[in-house]
């Protein structure tokens, strides 16, 4: 891993001794701590992760009609639910979802975008009217397919929002999700594999996927229920 300075490798360090961290001011992609901010710098483009922005606020407060990964997730459940995310990405999701009460243990393989989540979630506890959003989330910089074969704990939904393929009308996607796809694409080879495992291990009574309009089933497997927005669509499959 490349950071910019001895005050971003200190920060990384304190949150995992592991990682293994160089110091170089010529790279295209490093990380760089700014106003407490932790940034990723790649080829001249930036990238932060803010649960305190507009849009997210947008999304989080009840007055807003519950957007759609809260409908698929909910269902008819009027409870608590435990969640496991398998995708966190930018976090978007489960701050979303843990904005409702539930409790989510959001998992990121691509270390970059963990730490980058990892800050944001220490940001945002400052924040006395979010915090216990983010008290709510567990961060765990894994792969989703070993966590899911190693676990003993039974979730009330797992969520899986592989990244989609760059659209043709780039000018259509968001700035922040053009440099994710650069960073830390998967391949739907490893999205099908991991679906297949939840489906194997029975860890959860439904499972969530999140695919574009006119996507493929994940894995050629056919859910029990759909719920479709415009864009994207949420198949589900009850165990």
């Amino acid at each position: 891993m490349i950071v910019l300075d001895k005050e971003t490798q200190t920060y990384i360090k304190n949150i995992n001794q592991n990682i293994d961290i160089s110091i170089n001011n010529h790279s295209e992609k490093f990380l760089c701590l700014e106003n407490e901010f932790l940034v990723l710098h790649n080829m001249n483009q930036k990238l932060s992760i803010d649960f305190s922005s507009p849009d997210i606020l947008e999304r989080i407060n009840p007055k807003t009609k519950k957007c759609n990964v809260i409908q698929a997730v909910e269902g008819r459940s009027k409870g608590i639910l435990k969640i496991l995310d398998t995708t966190a990405g930018l976090g978007r999701d489960a701050f979303t979802l843990a904005s409702r009460g539930h409790s989510v243990i959001a998992i990121e393989k691509d270390t970059y975008i963990f730490l980058l989540l990892y800050n944001a979630l220490e940001r945002i506890k400052k924040n006395t009217h979010l915090e216990k959003i983010a008290n709510r989330i567990e961060l765990l910089n894994t792969d989703s397919c070993d966590f899911i074969l190693k676990t003993n704990t039974s979730f009330d939904c797992v969520y899986l929002d592989p990244m989609f393929p760059e659209r043709k009308k780039s000018a259509k996607v968001k700035k922040e999700m053009q440099i994710f796809h650069k960073i830390a694409f998967n391949e739907n080879e490893n999205n099908s594999e991991l679906l297949e495992k939840v489906l194997i291990k029975k860890i959860a009574k439904k499972i969530i996927v999140k695919r574009p309009i006119k996507a493929d089933f994940l894995a050629n497997k056919q859910p029990t229920s759909q719920l479709k927005g415009k864009a994207n669509r949420f198949d589900i499959y009850s165990i």
